[in-house]
């Protein structure tokens, strides 16, 4: 077992004493005890530990879950909360901080331990995430393709860099965007096609566009592109959205033609 370096954030001197002396006994280091929030804060903020053990009544302007919140919005650490309430109140408010597990007071050794190592596992599993997010994030980021992303109604959830060079339009995650009102491809008459979405909603099956697809970019520009309309699928077959990928015909000499030719 890795020798975590606790903090414990507790206002009654004798609880603090007992706590540094069961968790020695279970394995665990304290590198510090705090009386209040803010002396926690301050604390942690300068070195961090491993985990924070939080009793949810503090004396101080802030009670336990704000100093709980406030630590981890600059230093992301798991959390155990000791209170001796069951307040389904202050229950609920404890459960919105990121790896966070609840004891009841009086609790066991068992209990402790057991909070503890579900915190950090939980906290372990959190980052792992977070890392694959950012790798995934980072390859659409750079593909150096075109790549756009919607729900199953056809707004749009992601759209890469390349994607808004093409079509000319910038995305913005915090408004809703149709498919549609960023994506205008046409056949090589000026013919619209169909909706990739509506199309793949229907049978679920990876489609190419049409040999000679253009997209009609924000500006009127028209741009002879290839690209691939994937179906995003969960469960049993459930349609969730689609992947589109596209790029120029050729990168070197990108065919673009007025709309008045």
């Amino acid at each position: 077992m890795n020798q975590l370096k606790i903090v414990i954030v507790e206002d009654d001197p004798i609880l603090c004493d007992l706590l540094k002396i069961r968790l020695a006994k279970l394995g665990y280091s304290v590198m510090g005890m705090y009386a209040t929030g803010e002396d926690a804060i301050r604390a942690i903020s300068e070195h961090t530990p491993d985990l924070v053990i939080m009793d949810v009544t503090l004396v101080g302007k802030m009670d336990g879950i704000e100093t709980a919140q406030q630590i981890q919005k600059h230093c992301p650490i798991p959390v155990v909360y000791l209170t001796g309430s069951t307040d389904q109140q202050t229950f609920e408010r404890a459960k919105i901080t990121e790896d966070s597990e609840y004891v009841i007071k009086p609790f066991s050794d068992s209990d402790l331990h057991i909070a503890i190592e579900m915190a950090y596992q939980k906290f372990g599993l959190h980052n792992k995430t977070k890392k694959k997010q950012k790798f995934l994030e980072n390859i659409i980021k750079f593909a150096g393709i075109g790549i756009i992303t919607t729900d199953s109604e056809g707004t749009i959830i992601i759209a890469n860099p390349e994607a808004e060079l093409l079509t000319g339009f910038h995305f913005y995650s915090s408004k809703k965007t149709q498919f549609g009102e960023m994506v205008n491809i046409t056949d090589e008459k000026g013919h619209k096609i169909d909706s990739p979405v509506d199309i793949i909603r229907a049978d679920l099956i990876v489609r190419d566009l049409p040999e000679f697809a253009v997209l009609v970019a924000k500006d009127g520009t028209r741009i002879f592109v290839r690209g691939t309309v994937s179906p995003l699928i969960v469960g049993d077959r459930q349609f969730k959205g689609i992947i589109f990928t596209f790029a120029p015909v050729t990168r070197q000499n990108i065919l673009r033609f007025s709309t008045t030719e």
